[in-house]
Parts: C-alpha cells; sequence; structure tokens
C-alpha cells in the first residue's frame, strides 16, 4: 500500500484502556465563545480563556463567568501563580502578565525570546514560567504549515521574574503542552511527533514517554493519581501516509486553501468538499462512529508512569471534538471541546 520505498506510519490502536467511548458526549457542558486554555486560579476558582478575554467561573451550577482582563490578541494559552497573577500567552503578541489586582503588566520583553505561538504556560516551584512556544510561522494557519514542514521550529523557554530567559530546547514539532513532572524536569506534548516527551531543564536531550500516540497530543495536567492528556484529533492514515508524499503535500498546499488541506481539524462540522470516501464515512445517511475522521474528542488518563488506564473521547459521530485541555476542579474533570465551543464538565469516578 505504501510503496517498497515509503515508511508505513505507526498509530498505535485505541483499545485496552483506550477503548472508544461516548463518555465527553454525556458529559455536562457550558457553552462559551472560542475557548481555548484553563488552569486554577489561586483562590480555587476556574479561569478560562474565551477569545480575546479570560472569564472567571466560581460555581459549575450558576454558569456564571466573570471577566477576569481583556486584550487586543487572542488568548492561546495561561497559567497562574501562587500569588494569583496569570500569565497570559497572547496570539503573536508575546506573554502578559495580569497582577492579582487585574493590571496588566510586560515583564518579558526580549525579542529573541518572545514566542509566537505559546500553547502552554507552566509556572514552576521556583516561579520560573515555562513556555511550549509552538512554532515560529507567521502565516494564517501555522500548525498546518508546521506540520507539513521537514524539521519543527518549536521550542520550550523558561523566563524568569526579572525579565531573563534562555531556551531549554528548540527543534521541537509543535509543542503544544508542558508541566514539571519532577525538578528540573518537563514532560512536554509534541503534536505532530504524536508524543509525549522528557526535558531536562539545564540540557536539550530529550526522551520518549509515550510515543506513537494515537492523536495528536494538546495540554496535560497533573493530578493526584497521574497525569491528563487530551488529544485536538485522531491519528488518520489518510494524513500520516500523505505526509510521505512530499510531491502531493507541495501541489495541495500551493493550489488549495488551507483549510481543505488533508489534515487535522479541531471542528466535527462536515464539509461536503473535504477530501475523504463518503462510503467509508456513512451507512444508510448516517456517520459512523468508527468512520474514518480527521477530527476526534479524547482525553487519556496516565498513571504516575505515564501509562494510559482509562479515557474519554467523542467518536467520529459525536460533536465533542479538538479538546485542547482537561484538568481536574474539585472532583470533576472539565475539558475545553474548542471544536464545539464549549465547556465539559464529568465526574472523575466515571473515568
Amino acid at each position: 500500500m505504501y510503496g517498497f520505498h515509503k515508511k508505513a506510519p505507526t498509530i498505535s490502536l485505541l483499545d485496552g484502556p483506550l477503548s472508544p467511548n461516548d463518555k465527553l458526549e454525556e458529559a455536562a457542558s457550558i457553552l462559551l465563545k472560542d475557548p481555548d486554555d484553563i488552569c486554577l486560579a489561586a483562590d480555587g476558582t476556574l479561569l478560562v480563556s474565551s477569545g480575546k478575554a479570560i472569564l472567571r467561573l466560581a460555581d459549575w451550577s450558576s454558569g456564571k463567568f466573570e471577566p477576569v482582563a481583556e486584550f487586543d490578541r487572542s488568548v492561546t494559552a495561561l497559567d497562574c501563580r501562587e500569588d494569583g497573577a496569570i500569565a497570559v500567552a497572547l496570539d503573536q503578541a508575546g506573554i502578559k502578565l495580569v497582577d492579582s489586582h487585574g493590571k496588566i503588566h510586560s515583564p518579558w520583553k526580549s525579542k529573541t525570546l518572545s514566542p509566537k505561538a505559546g500553547r502552554a504556560l507552566r509556572f514552576s516551584q521556583e516561579g520560573s514560567l515555562f513556555v511550549a512556544d509552538a512554532c515560529r510561522d507567521n502565516g494564517k494557519f501555522p500548525h498546518l504549515n508546521d506540520l507539513f514542514a521537514e524539521s519543527g521550529s518549536g521550542r520550550v523557554l523558561k523566563l524568569e521574574d526579572n525579565g531573563d530567559g534562555a531556551v531549554v530546547a528548540e527543534g521541537l514539532r509543535y509543542p503544544h503542552g508542558i508541566t514539571e513532572i519532577e525538578a528540573g524536569f518537563l514532560a512536554v506534548t509534541e503534536s505532530w511527533s504524536a508524543c509525549l516527551c522528557r526535558i531536562p531543564c539545564k540540557t536539550s536531550q530529550k526522551s520518549i514517554l509515550i510515543g506513537d500516540l494515537p492523536g495528536y497530543p494538546a495540554r496535560i495536567h497533573p493530578f493526584p493519581e497521574g497525569f491528563i492528556l487530551t488529544c485536538f484529533a485522531r491519528r488518520d492514515p489518510l494524513i500520516e501516509f500523505i505526509l510521505t508524499e512530499k510531491a502531493y503535500v507541495a501541489r495541495m498546499t500551493k493550489e488549495l486553501p488551507p483549510e481543505l488541506w488533508i489534515a487535522p481539524r479541531l471542528s466535527a462540522q462536515p464539509d461536503y468538499r473535504l477530501p475523504i470516501q463518503s462510503g467509508a464515512t456513512r451507512l444508510f445517511g448516517a456517520l459512523k462512529p468508527w468512520a474514518p475522521s480527521f477530527s476526534y474528542g479524547l482525553i487519556i488518563i496516565l498513571d504516575p508512569n505515564f501509562m494510559p488506564i482509562t479515557s474519554a473521547q467523542s467518536r467520529a459521530n459525536g460533536r465533542r471534538h479538538g479538546i485542547t485541555t482537561a484538568l481536574q476542579w474539585r472532583g470533576d474533570l472539565i475539558a475545553v471541546s474548542k471544536g464545539n465551543n464549549e465547556l465539559l464538565k464529568l465526574s472523575m469516578k466515571e473515568l
């Protein structure tokens, strides 16, 4: 199928702890405009990015959001420090800091270390800020351009309170999530390499914690029993095969608009123009849950040794795709479905 000169892609199957289910489809939800990232505030409330704003949710049952700060660019990542200060990554505009009084500061002004695509932020125990700068492309669809590039342009940065900073690792293929797993070591997701890697803070010698994931990983959050890993789309054999056909990719990216490229998607919204075999997708007019799909909803619960123990999913015929982040809040799992503009909640006991 792939030709003798091609290397067939390796894609882990959804079985065992990752057996398909509809837990995300059954989750409670709150509609929200353009959500992307969430984090816990110092006072125990939930902070949510919504387009160009940061909102606070004090209680799920109320469903009421309180505005915290608003910017002139879309918020692409956030994290909260113990003193209540909020680090905010802005699309193509570096990182801001919102203090406990709501005032916005710009403590990190280095042009060489200013992230263009900050996709994850994490304060260390010492107060340093780690940044997953996904790619250096400034185009309209930088994530897709980086997918088809020969090598990765992503970086992990370490920024200090005094404005200093350093590059911890570079040449990464779209780092999308980051967390500190032990003193001096980070766990970083690489979306286009479909892996979770371990990176020392003082050297760039990474090692693989989990490889050949069934989806393209987004953010990762710790919780008392391990880690919560999200995947914003499922890896499709057609996409992986296309990556081996350089001539086809060159023509596709030149002649077709990016929204029609054979590539991962956040949304499950159908489009008759999408390049996928209808006969393998629908049966008697109904979308099959096991159909080929460029979008998917997937949350993987990992134990402390990064072994999958269970999952929550929205299958090909579901709506809650594009899961960009998830964490534990007051005994529940809270997740963002960027593809369906929803904040989701399901009990950790149901996983």
